[in-house]
């Protein structure tokens, strides 16, 4: 069975969530797939970061492509019209204009159904297009939560037994608890952290509920609190971006907020290991790798009560309605002042995780691969 798997989304050198899970599925999936099965990886450029090494019955298949966008649209397509494979899976939510037969696609999330001004207008004209396409044209959906299940159900007319969940994972290689003192602390003085800190990881946007996490910060410190707040995370575009720059610009703690736009992935797992709590009351998410990153280093985590967040956290995590920036305040006063219960809850997470991996997730897709 030939076997094409688009490549380009897990070939960035800074990664996205989506991007991540890509990449983890191609990495895991060379561990599974039998070498009587033939594999292309196609790309727009070179093979990189591990992606290049590959089993023989692995081929990279680098189609050049001049413009910056619609690679997939026009290239890929092309491609497929000239040769067309047994399977295409495509695992960032996105497939060409001409595809076999046989596609399978991972989608994310809707956020863009739900969460409109996150986008900008092509975007979610692009994006609304997308996923009709990917309704209307796959064979199989996979996707990482109920909740997204859930989504596709309420937004588009398609069939219960299309869609799969596979639970998506976190990288046990970076993300565990085996760090020394004298790691941590370069990596603190890298970011220039020198206090006590409140940790965030996401695009800071209305989507992630950044304003009402900074809002959150300004009551607890009100109190006479050591702590400071560190957002890890690009702004987000547009209107939603700005209103988060003129949020931490207008505050009276700003002199204690820290905005890191970008963190290594070496050093992500020791700036969760150091927070006193990983605050993530988030508007919506398909599914959040960083809450099983933060459990699997043992730091407490904050959630929000909606989407796909408690199918992952479980009795884990603190949990929170979004939209009540005083309810946030008091989980975050829990989990730093009570030791005991902030003990318990590290240890729930230290064991859900262990439920997570990504070569149970790699095994999930490749049963609907050859199912």
């Amino acid at each position: 069975m030939k076997i094409a798997i688009e490549s380009a989304h897990a070939n960035k050198n800074q990664k996205s969530g989506v991007e991540n899970v890509c990449y983890f599925l191609i990495q895991n999936l060379k561990k599974i797939i039998p070498p009587e099965h033939q594999i292309l990886l196609y790309t727009n450029k070179s093979l990189k970061n591990g992606l290049e090494i590959m089993p023989t019955h692995w081929q990279e298949k680098v189609l050049a492509w001049p413009l910056k966008k619609i690679w997939s649209q026009i290239r890929l397509s092309y491609e497929f019209l000239v040769y067309s494979p047994d399977i295409f899976f495509a695992p960032g939510q996105l497939i060409p204009w001409f595809c076999p037969k046989n596609t399978i696609v991972f989608v994310h999330d809707s956020a863009f159904m739900s969460q409109p001004k996150a986008y900008g207008f092509l975007s979610r004209v692009y994006l609304k297009w997308m996923n009709k396409r990917i309704v209307k044209v796959a064979k199989k959906i996979i996707v990482s939560a109920e909740f997204n299940k859930q989504e596709l159900l309420k937004y588009y007319k398609i069939n219960l037994e299309k869609i799969t969940v596979v639970p998506l994972a976190y990288d046990k290689n970076l993300f565990h608890q085996n760090y020394s003192i004298e790691d941590k602390q370069k990596v603190l003085k890298k970011y220039r952290i020198t206090d006590k800190y409140l940790l965030s990881v996401g695009r800071l946007e209305d989507k992630k509920n950044t304003v009402r996490i900074v809002e959150a910060f300004e009551l607890f410190k009100k109190e006479g609190r050591e702590e400071k707040l560190v957002l890890v995370g690009k702004y987000g575009k547009g209107k939603t971006g700005q209103t988060v720059r003129e949020k931490i610009a207008n505050s009276e703690y700003k002199k204690d907020i820290l905005v890191i736009d970008w963190v290594d992935d070496i050093d992500l797992p020791l700036l969760f290991s150091g927070a006193e709590v990983f605050v993530f009351p988030s508007n919506y998410e398909g599914f959040g790798l960083p809450i099983l990153e933060a459990m699997a280093v043992g730091c407490p985590v904050i959630i929000s009560n909606t989407t796909a967040m408690l199918e992952v956290g479980g009795d884990a995590v603190e949990s929170v309605d979004p939209k009540n920036t005083q309810e946030i305040v008091e989980k975050i006063k829990i989990l730093v002042d009570n030791a005991t219960y902030r003990q318990e809850k590290i240890e729930k997470g230290l064991k859900r995780v262990k439920d997570y991996s990504w070569e149970k997730t790699a095994e999930g897709v490749w049963k609907q691969m050859c199912g």
